[in-house]
């Protein structure tokens, strides 16, 4: 997959949940079934806006400067990592769609990073 799509879509999906968790983030957490106050949620929402724009920013760069594909792979893992945390903690209490909504953006933030890590990967030709 091209690099630049990847943080095109990155983009995309930051845009259209940050928007979403902005909106809905009472409801949703009612459905979620956690103890966390919407707030949190809506914390989020206010994150993701401003960095669909960075990803929109570094998908026009050719190539993704290492600190901010760091900076990238930094706030991915850390994402995964904090979806898995809230599965764990909040597992006693979570609803179905809390645990699947959770796992679900885990997964594909993971996928995320996969493609974004990809290029460090690469096996360089020799000189």
């Amino acid at each position: 997959m091209n690099d630049r799509l990847v943080y095109r879509l990155d983009a995309f999906a930051a845009i259209s949940m940050g928007c979403a968790l902005l909106l809905v983030a009472t409801p949703l957490t009612t459905l979620a079934g956690w103890t966390l106050p919407p707030s949190f949620l809506f914390g989020l929402g206010v994150f993701l806006v401003p960095w669909a724009g960075i990803n929109v920013w570094a998908s026009t760069q050719s190539p993704v400067a290492a600190s901010m594909l760091l900076v990238h792979l930094l706030v991915d893992g850390t994402w995964v990592l904090g979806s898995v945390a809230l599965m764990l903690v909040h597992s006693a209490t979570l609803s179905t769609l809390g645990f699947v909504m959770l796992a679900g953006q885990a997964l594909s933030v993971l996928g995320v990073f996969a493609l974004k890590v990809k290029p460090i990967l690469r096996p360089r030709p020799a000189r």
